[in-house]
């Protein structure tokens, strides 16, 4: 997807804010800010926000000497998920539609998103659950997705962020009880960017216990086909189904050919325009290859 004046200006924001609260040394983040300007104004349009994040992490490295650093973050929102899986799961399960009660909590979870949104702590969780009670699925695209898992032999589930794993879990598990013949590959980060979740998150959350976990290769927060691995191009193409979670997956995918099931939540004006969505709604979309 092209790179618009709001995810410019988005990227741009989030991450000053984010540098500013560690409070750094005062021309080092006037550098940081001007680079990151130039880098926002000056990007091509077909250079996509998920890859244009890598950039801006990279001349975070450059001037500073690191990454910007989401660990706390990651582990907080992943432990907080933790506790609060056997209940999420009980209640999916005990629903009169348990696939569609997961999945308003897995697109709902999508809120948990640092690159859009700098300050999240633990109160956000509520957020999540409020905006997982007013969820609406698709009732279309819930059907269809529903028919292609009864004939599925695997799917591949694309991942996003920290903490929201844990509510993909549940999805998968939820999956897997009622189409118990169904391999499922989840799919994340080849490298640590931004709050995306990397091999080693989804070993925290024990993501194993309900499918095989796959790294893409790639540094990008999202699923950049001209850097990820074969293994991840051979899934997109040759899984039975395909769910893709959150932003940066969408804007990396979405128009490449693929049969996907999109599930993440509006944080942005040109997506709410693109689908016709309301901001801050929760989102399940098909595209057909």
């Amino acid at each position: 997807m092209e790179l618009d004046k709001e995810c410019r200006s988005c990227l741009f924001n989030s991450q000053i804010k984010k540098v500013e609260r560690k409070k750094p040394d005062k021309s080092k983040l006037e550098k940081f800010k001007r680079d990151v300007r130039e880098l926002c104004e000056t990007a091509p349009s077909d250079c996509c926000a998920p890859v244009l994040m890598r950039e801006i992490d990279r001349l975070h490295r450059s001037i500073f000497g690191c990454r910007i650093d989401y660990s706390r973050e990651k582990s907080l929102f992943n432990k907080l998920l933790l506790d609060m899986e056997p209940e999420i799961y009980s209640r999916a399960a005990n629903s009169s539609d348990p696939l569609e009660e997961a999945l308003k909590f897995a697109s709902a979870s999508n809120y948990i998103d640092f690159a859009r949104l700098s300050d999240l702590n633990e109160k956000s969780i509520e957020t999540v659950f409020a905006a997982a009670e007013r969820a609406n699925i698709n009732k279309i695209t819930l059907k269809n997705f529903k028919n292609k898992l009864k004939n599925a032999k695997t799917l591949c589930y694309l991942h996003d962020n920290c903490g929201e794993i844990v509510l993909d879990k549940i999805l998968i598990k939820v999956i897997k009880k009622i189409y118990p013949k169904i391999s499922v590959i989840s799919v994340v980060r080849g490298k640590p960017i931004i709050n995306d979740a990397t091999r080693k998150d989804a070993e925290e959350v024990n993501l194993g216990e309900v499918s095989e976990i796959v790294d893409n290769g790639s540094g990008v927060a999202g699923t950049y086909l001209k850097e990820v691995s074969e293994e991840v191009k051979r899934l997109l193409k040759e899984s039975s189904a395909v769910i893709s979670k959150g932003l940066g997956n969408l804007e990396t995918l979405y128009g490449e050919g693929f049969g996907i099931f999109y599930a993440f939540t509006c944080k942005c004006e040109h997506i709410a325009k693109r689908f016709g969505l309301s901001m801050w709604s929760t989102a399940f979309i098909e595209e057909r290859n």
